[in-house]
């Protein structure tokens, strides 16, 4: 299994700025399934804290006018609320090296671009549907960690396992 652990900026604005990324061997009859983990639960005082600062820029150009709408800086926000600590990153990366090593292709651990456009939704806010869905690692026997985390991954992204 290989880890990457991309350096965060040294003037980062916060340290909840990592990002996890696996990619998944095989998963619901997929191959290379890639996984987006994020910390899952904030509380409305983590929110709180985050209200008065700069770390929600302009949408992106790119996005078009209607997907901008009922666009809010407090999803935003919660992008932010999503990603780990150094300290939480690094935890999560030897959990998952020492419980799934051999289902896990790769680790990426790399800084949230901040700020982060307005418009952005957090992962927890995507539905779960015929092909989407979390892995809800915190309900697993034993897990070990003092936070939640979840994994969103949408299989229609890979390509199956045996010819269809």
């Amino acid at each position: 299994m290989e880890i990457q652990f991309a350096p965060v900026p040294s003037k980062a604005p916060i340290e909840r700025i990592y990002i996890v990324a696996a990619t998944l061997n095989a998963f619901k009859g997929r191959r290379h399934v890639e996984a987006h983990l994020f910390r899952h639960g904030a509380d409305a005082a983590e929110l709180a804290a985050l209200l008065d600062s700069d770390l929600v820029g302009p949408p992106d150009p790119a996005v078009p006018p209607q997907v901008l709408q009922g666009a809010t800086r407090e999803a935003a926000l919660r992008c932010i609320l999503e990603a780990f600590t150094r300290e939480e990153s690094e935890a999560l990366v030897a959990y998952l090296e020492e419980r799934y090593a051999e289902h896990l292709e790769k680790i990426t651990v790399c800084p949230l671009e901040i700020p982060v456009p307005l418009g952005v939704a957090p992962l927890s806010h995507i539905p779960e549907g015929k092909t989407t869905g979390f892995i809800r690692f915190d309900k697993a026997p034993g897990y070990p960690l003092p936070f939640a985390v979840w994994a969103f991954y949408d299989l229609d992204a890979h390509e199956p396992l045996l010819a269809e």
